[in-house]
């Protein structure tokens, strides 16, 4: 007999049985049309790439695999990519967020190519053109009201954060680094200290003391807040003591945050930096209540910290509102850094601050980066910054994203095994839990079975979160309402036959 549960759905009562079987899906809509013929690949066969893999590349690179029977990519367009035998994929996933314009973007593959024909690379010492323009036309994309004026280009979004970590230290003199739990900054020898995503955290003595995480501000699995905490469509199921438009939740997570500081800085003193992003990457779109980080770069300041944004993810109009992560938070940060979106997939990332802290940081030694603002990376970047406006795509973003987000939030009334769906624009993420009333997180096996059938039907997607029981959604900023409706659709039946017991889930069980 199945057992009835009552849950609270956006505000409304529905009563399901859970284990009751889910009606056996509809056939599939096609996937949308997509006018273009990948080139010929003449490269290494599928079998030999896996097989020169597994002998010598990184083996921890080996072990993320997410696939038993994985495709070989061969070329991409915009928001498709394609395999060794010519099949079509939605890439919902970006290179990890990093794809922004569109894999193969006519005008980035053409500034690309126009600069390397005149000049690939001279030291930063020597002066050119490129990063010039770039910078100007980099920082102008910033509110002017900020100060934040003085770009510093690196290679990747770890480098970046390093970068503010010493900063932060130089400017102020002081040493304790604050991040929160469930957070990821990279993976370099200081930003492991301030990554706190367990299987991202090393097993090595860490190199940078004085670093630690405060409360993950989390509205669905933290101790406070609930439907009225988020700023986007999506907000969690559980019920909390806030009224639209005021969030409770998000002064005791302050206070926590305060409580930190005392036990972990000197009196009145002795905070460098507090690092948080816009919206959690690794953690799966994870958001801090509405409010939060305005009560903690108080908090920061007030002992005389500087705060740092971290929009690797969030930056260049993703989030469909705002073109960066602090603007959604009403926020102004002193430093912020910035990676992935930022190249549309050329190695490239950015540190920009206050003229100030950057002339603390210019008397403390002598900063140097051998292929930060190359002149080819400059190009890249401009280019993209181009593509982005003269496509719409932060426009496209927060369309487009509404809209798969309130399909995906159909999706969790419907089954039981989604937990929370979260996200703004084209930055989401599915929960999956072994189901609403437990709330306890599926086993990252089961969510592998489901990502080869997504897979299988032409979708590519990541996962993520800090029990990796998350799907993550990070496309290309090209990504059209009909594509997403047909990665709804794909879910919708991979999640029934989930449901059903259709799939062959214990073949992927380590422990079966």
């Amino acid at each position: 007999m199945a057992l009835n549960t009552t849950i609270c759905h956006l505000g409304r009562a529905t009563t399901r049985a859970l284990g009751t079987a889910q009606p056996a899906a509809s056939e599939l809509p096609p996937m949308p049309a997509f006018d273009y013929t990948p080139p010929t690949y003449k490269g290494y066969g599928r079998e030999d790439v896996m097989r020169l893999r597994k002998q010598h590349v990184n083996p921890a690179v080996h072990r993320q695999t997410f696939f038993k029977n994985p495709p070989l990519f061969t070329a991409g367009k915009m928001q498709y990519l394609y395999d060794s035998e010519g099949k079509r994929y939605i890439d919902c996933f970006g290179g990890i967020c990093t794809v922004s314009a569109g894999h193969a973007h006519d005008k980035v593959n053409a500034a690309i190519a126009e600069q390397m024909s005149r000049l690939t690379h001279t030291s930063n010492v020597f002066m050119h053109g490129p990063l010039a323009e770039y910078v100007e036309k980099l920082t102008s994309k910033i509110p002017k009201e900020t100060g934040l004026s003085v770009a510093y280009i690196c290679n990747s979004g770890s480098e970046a954060n390093d970068l503010a970590l010493q900063m932060a230290r130089a400017y102020t003199g002081n040493l304790n680094v604050i991040g929160l739990r469930r957070a990821y900054h990279g993976a370099s020898a200081a930003n492991l200290a301030l990554t706190t995503m367990p299987f991202y955290r090393s097993s090595v003595p860490m190199p940078i003391n004085n670093v630690s995480a405060t409360m993950s501000p989390d509205p669905y699995r933290g101790l406070w807040g609930g439907k009225h905490c988020r700023d986007g469509p999506s907000q969690t199921l559980r019920d909390c003591d806030c009224a639209p438009g005021v969030c409770n939740a998000a002064a005791k997570y302050v206070n926590e945050y305060e409580d930190h500081l005392m036990h972990m800085c000197p009196p009145g003193k002795g905070v460098a930096a507090f690092f948080a992003e816009g919206m959690g990457g690794m953690s799966a779109a994870q958001q801090s209540p509405i409010g939060y980080l305005a009560g903690a770069y108080e908090a920061t300041r007030a002992r005389g910290g500087v705060c740092v944004m971290d929009e690797v993810q969030t930056g260049f109009g993703r989030l469909g509102s705002h073109y960066w992560g602090f603007e959604a938070h009403g926020v102004v940060p002193d430093i912020i850094t910035g990676a992935k979106s930022i190249g549309n997939g050329f190695p490239l990332a950015m540190c920009i601050t206050r003229p100030e802290i950057a002339e603390a940081w210019a008397n403390s030694c002598l900063h140097f980066n051998t292929f930060g603002g190359n002149a080819i990376a400059s190009a890249a970047g401009i280019a993209t910054l181009e593509a982005i406006d003269e496509d719409g795509l932060q426009a496209n973003c927060a369309t487009t994203g509404t809209h798969f987000i309130q399909g995906l939030m159909k999706l969790r009334e419907k089954y039981d095994c989604i937990g929370d769906v979260r996200g703004k624009g084209l930055f989401m993420a599915v929960e999956m839990v072994e189901s609403k009333e437990t709330n306890v997180a599926i086993a990252p096996y089961k969510m592998l079975a489901m990502m080869e059938k997504i897979k299988d039907y032409g979708v590519v997607i990541g996962r993520g979160g800090v029990y990796l029981n998350c799907f993550r959604m990070q496309p290309p900023m090209c990504l059209n309402k009909e594509d997403a409706e047909y990665v709804t659709a794909v879910l919708d039946r991979v999640f029934g036959e989930y449901e059903r017991g259709e799939l062959d889930v214990e073949s992927f069980n380590p422990n079966k």
